[in-house]
This record gives structure tokens, C-alpha cells and sequence, in this order.
């Protein structure tokens, strides 16, 4: 039985009215997924307050209100809270109702712009997968064969941590996760006791939520402001950030790159279509790496899992066993099709993304790169030139084509990119039709080229305006090319 004084704990509520001491069934901030005997957490959100959708939780038998309102005249039946932060007190309040079900886990924190699902990937595998080690990301919630999609990156503190005491229900140990700057902004993960955090790496997005990149990078320095000087942070001592947010930390850490200064780097390294091959200098001695993933970033992300992992004690050979093993994660850095010349799909939306998936790919292919791609609309508008200029600088060719559109007008979004090419550069094309794109790109392709088709990756909609439809870049590839490696 859990008591809303209990979790409500010492330091979040302002004002009450009503019975503290109630026993409370759940933890809501949806109205519509309130049951019999919950607390509503009404959280003012960016378009809607919740206070506005109160009346719907206590018809459907809310126990409890807590919002930034000071108690109503309204209501009387239910106990209500003002609370000075409605999302900080959502976490704390979801935490103990399940019994603050991290702090008996392993928990590792996956932070960066980018290589967050694969290297989220890569650490649950070689932490030993199956009934061990849960995962949470952009692909959804994994643990023991069972996987629920998410909509979110890092889900609401309620979803976390009501997954999180499942996992020990089942005999797991260990959680990895990916945790999204706008996630620690909101207060999301603000309970989770984090025994590893990972920063992958760091360039623009996202500026439109944030405000300015001082801000965004603020947002993921604060994962390593909740380490303890027992735990340790995971830093890639290739990216400028990374030298900052060492400055900051006041934790054990280990450094991972390219760099000669790096704790864990290449002794030697091959790239080829085939995947990659490398011989990893750590502090404990030499790490043997083969594995299908493909390109010099991957490499960066498995340097990072194998940080983690030596970290938690884990031996070599069995790091270099689970590597050799791992299946790529679907549209990251993935084949969708390979004969006289190859297709791979990824998500790189932004701009450093883009480059680290051109300059891989130019590095281990043999004839053109054909690159199709969009932006995001109702998204950082920022990263669209930059993304163009990293597009026209690196690629053979360009299909300027739709991503998710959303609010905005499709051709205004491809405007927006072309404004961005360099001058005089004019080996491109624009086409809206995202499907019409891909097969053109598949058209132009001949023996030795590689298509790569990025920004949507494992997404199988696409989000308009008014609607939204499924697409599968895989799909569109099998059907024109008639099967394939996907």
C-alpha cells in the first residue's frame, strides 16, 4: 500500500487540502489513463496545462490531484497538493511508489547528439543481454525478449520507473539508457541514481527547445552532476565538449577516441563494407574488435561500450565474443540493400551526424556517394544549412526530399536547404515525394556507388500536417530492388 504523504516526501508540497495520509493506487499525468484510487499529477506542459483536464481525472476516480494550482473550491471529494515544481514532484512521487527500483540496478546513462541507440545497443549486449540487462531508447523498452515502443527517447518518469521495477521482478541487474537533453531539462530522470554516464558526443540540435548551445550542453552536463565520486563518466576525448565537461565532474572517469591521449583507442583499425576490424589499446590490457558495423563512427561507438563495460569489470574475451556477435541496429548505418552497389539507411538528422556518415562511407567505398535527405519540420531550423553544406561538400550527388514535415510546408523545408549549398554547387535534386527520391537515387546508382538514405532510419511513418502515413525507407528499397539485405 502506498500513501500519498509518503510519496509526496518532505520537500514538495506548498499547499494542501484534504486527507495526506490516503493510500494511492498509481501515479497519472495523463487524464485519460487515470484509474480508481491514482493520483493526477497535472502537469503544465508547453501546449496544455493539466489543470485544465482535472475534472476528467476525478470523474474517472482520482484519489488525488497535485498541480502548481493552490487548491481549488472545486473538488472537494479528492485530496489536492500545490507543489512548487509539477514535474520534479512527478518524478520523486514515481520513484517511491515503486519503491526507487534504480538504486537497486546498474544503471548507465547514454547522453550525446548523436550515437545514443547504438551505443546503447552495444553496452546491453556486452553487459550480457537476455535476463540481465534491460534497455530503454529511441527503439523502445527491451528487456528479456519483450519489447514496448515508446514515443519518447526517455519516457515519463511514471513509464521509467514502473519499467524499471519489472525489470527486477524478472531477475535483471542491469539498465542501460539513452537520456535526452530535453529529458533531463524536464526533470524526467531526476530520481534515477546513475552508476555510469555516457557522452558520446556533442554538436547542434535541438536549439529551438533549448535556447542556445550553452544551454544544450548544460542540460547534458547535468547526468554527470548526479554521479557520485564512486561512479564513473564516459567521455569522448575526441570532441572538444568532452575536455570541458571533464573539468566538471567530480566522479572517477575514462576517456575513449582516436586520440593518442585517449585511454581506450585504436592500436590499428580496417574499415570496408563488410564491417570493421580494430585493436583497442584500454588500461587493462588490448581488446580484439570484428564486428559488422560499418564506418569510423561506429568504431567511436564501440570504443564507448567497451569503456563501460571494462569499467564493470567485464573481461576482454568476453567483450570481443558479444562484439563479434552483435547485429546491427536496424536503421543505423544499415544495409538495406548490397549487390553491384549498395544501399544503407541511417537516421543522421543533423548535420555532424551527416558528416560522420559521409566521410565513413568515403573512407570504405569505391565509386559515388548518392546522399538522399531531409529535416525535420517544426524542428531546430538551424541545423538545415549546415546540413546542406555538409551535404554538398561530401557527397557525389544530393536528393533534396521530405523527412517529417509536420506543421510545416514541404517545399519551404527543401528551400531552406537548397538557400544552404554552396555556391555554384548544383549536382542535386528536390523531390517531395520521399518515395520518388529513393527510387531516384536507386536509378542514378551504378556498380561501386552507395546510397545513403538518411534521417528517418528505423522510422516506419511519416508525419504531415494533417495526417500520418507509414513509410519504411527499407521498404521502398526492397521494392525496388526486389529484396535485398535489410
Amino acid at each position: 500500500m502506498r500513501y500519498l504523504d509518503e510519496l509526496l516526501g518532505k520537500n514538495e508540497s506548498l499547499a494542501w487540502r484534504g486527507e495526506l495520509h490516503r493510500s494511492i493506487g498509481g501515479i497519472a499525468y495523463d487524464s485519460r489513463r487515470v484509474k480508481e484510487g491514482d493520483c493526477y499529477v497535472a502537469i503544465k506542459g508547453f501546449r496544455d496545462d493539466g489543470f485544465a483536464f482535472v475534472s476528467e481525472a476525478v470523474g474517472r476516480g482520482a484519489a488525488a490531484v497535485v498541480s502548481l494550482h493552490p487548491p481549488p473550491k472545486e473538488y472537494p471529494q479528492v485530496t489536492w497538493v500545490q507543489v512548487k515544481n509539477d514535474r520534479r514532484a512527478l518524478s520523486a512521487m514515481a520513484s517511491r511508489f515503486h519503491g526507487d527500483p534504480s538504486r537497486r540496478l546498474q544503471v548507465v546513462g547514454v547522453t550525446g547528439t548523436n550515437g545514443k541507440t547504438t551505443t546503447v545497443a552495444l553496452i546491453q549486449a556486452l553487459f550480457g543481454g537476455g535476463t540481465r540487462t534491460a534497455a530503454i531508447g529511441t527503439l523502445g523498452m527491451d528487456f528479456a525478449g519483450q519489447h514496448r515502443a515508446t514515443a519518447l527517447t526517455t519516457p515519463e518518469a511514471p513509464e521509467l520507473f514502473a519499467f524499471m521495477a519489472g525489470v527486477l521482478e524478472g531477475g535483471g541487474e542491469n539498465l542501460v539508457m539513452e537520456v535526452s537533453s530535453a529529458a533531463l531539462s524536464l526533470h524526467r530522470v531526476d530520481d534515477i541514481a546513475f552508476t555510469q554516464a555516457v557522452f558520446t558526443s556533442f554538436s547542434g540540435d535541438h536549439i529551438d527547445f533549448h535556447g542556445s548551445m550553452e544551454n544544450y550542453f548544460e542540460a547534458k552536463l547535468s547526468l554527470f552532476k548526479k554521479l557520485g565520486s564512486e561512479h564513473w563518466a564516459i567521455v569522448n576525448g575526441d570532441d572538444p565538449w568532452g575536455a570541458r565537461l571533464i573539468r566538471e565532474l567530480d566522479c572517477r572517469y575514462v576517456t575513449f577516441g582516436f586520440s593518442p591521449q585517449a585511454d581506450i583507442r585504436p592500436l590499428k583499425h580496417q574499415f570496408s563494407l563488410e564491417g570493421l576490424r580494430a585493436v583497442l589499446q584500454t588500461p587493462r590490457g588490448k581488446v580484439d574488435v570484428q564486428s559488422r558495423l560499418l564506418g569510423r563512427f561506429n568504431l567511436m561507438n564501440i570504443m564507448a561500450a567497451v569503456s563501460a563495460s571494462l569499467v564493470k569489470g567485464i573481461a576482454a574475451d568476453r567483450i570481443s565474443a558479444a562484439l563479434q556477435g552483435f547485429q546491427p541496429v536496424k536503421g543505423r548505418a544499415s544495409v538495406a540493400y548490397a549487390g553491384d552497389f549498395q544501399v544503407v539507411v541511417d537516421y543522421a538528422h543533423t548535420d555532424d551526424a551527416l558528416q560522420n556518415l559521409l566521410k565513413s562511407f568515403r573512407e570504405i567505398g569505391r565509386g559515388r556517394l548518392i546522399l538522399v535527405f531531409g529535416a525535420g519540420g517544426s524542428r531546430d531550423k538551424t541545423k538545415r544549412p549546415r546540413m546542406a553544406r555538409v551535404a554538398c561538400r561530401h557527397a557525389d550527388y544530393v536528393f533534396v526530399t521530405s523527412d517529417n514535415p509536420r506543421q510545416e510546408d514541404p517545399q519551404a523545408i527543401m528551400a531552406e536547404i537548397v538557400a544552404g549549398f554552396d555556391p555554384g554547387f548544383s549536382a542535386y535534386r528536390t523531390e517531395p515525394d520521399r518515395r520518388e527520391a529513393i527510387i531516384g537515387a536507386l536509378d542514378m546508382a551504378a556498380a561501386g556507388d552507395v546510397v545513403l538514405i538518411a534521417g528517418k532510419g528505423h522510422e516506419n511513418y511519416q508525419i504531415f500536417k494533417d495526417r500520418t502515413v507509414p513509410f519504411d525507407d527499407f521498404e521502398v528499397v526492397r521494392e525496388k530492388m526486389g529484396g535485398g539485405d535489410a
